[in-house]
């Protein structure tokens, strides 16, 4: 039987069963409803149970993202208890601990979207990098990439995957608020080679483009 067979007998009848969930490297991200939540051990231990070995912890989201690392909270429900974990996506290996940087596995289309507009010709400035899902992806077909991310945490693991994936010649990393990032990247000659800028901060972006 598959997890959500086993669910759909386990749980009380008139629950919406949680089907799917996001994988990122060993790590199962649940976003469990408020009605979940008292069976939320029990359907924990059936998705583990279920996807191993390549689930090792399942956790589940137990706030919105509210600071200015997007970071999430995250409740480990069951496995192993490390939120540090290896992605791959785009054929690049991405070092990443849930708990201190953000990573949305769900994006990886989008980011491939982005990545099909770059050219070999360009320089990319890539305002809130992240660990570098885009900025290491567009390091193997661009000319350079300037990264940069508000978070010490995200730009440590960005730099580990620099090196991680050989790029680190074609990526200058920087750990500065996005603002303060673009106004010294473009008040120095930097901005003359600069062809693309990538501001992947849906919520707010616009907000760091003054005037």
């Amino acid at each position: 039987m598959c997890s959500l067979q086993i669910l759909e007998a386990l749980l009380p009848n008139s629950m919406i069963v949680p089907s799917a969930f996001e994988t990122v490297g060993h790590i199962a991200h649940l976003n469990l409803r408020d009605e979940h939540l008292p069976h939320k051990k029990l359907i924990a231990k059936v998705v583990l149970d279920k996807n191993k070995p390549k689930i090792q912890t399942v956790v589940n989201k137990i706030d919105a993202i509210h600071n200015d690392y997007r970071t999430m909270q995250l409740e480990v429900l069951a496995g192993n208890r490390s939120l540090v974990t290896i992605v791959v996506e785009n054929g690049l290996c991405f070092h990443v601990d849930l708990a201190t940087v953000y990573w949305n596995s769900r994006l990886a289309t989008e980011r491939q979207r982005l990545l099909n507009c770059f050219t070999c010709y360009d320089v990319v400035c890539d305002v809130f990098a992240g660990v570098g899902p885009i900025a290491i992806s567009a390091g193997r077909k661009v000319k350079h990439v300037f990264a940069n991310d508000l978070n010490p945490f995200a730009v440590e693991y960005l730099e580990r995957n620099c090196v991680l994936n050989e790029l680190e010649r074609k990526i200058e990393v920087f750990n500065m608020d996005g603002r303060r990032f673009i106004d010294a990247m473009f008040a120095s000659q930097k901005a003359q080679s600069i062809k693309q800028v990538v501001m992947n901060l849906p919520n707010d972006a616009a907000e760091y483009l003054d005037g």
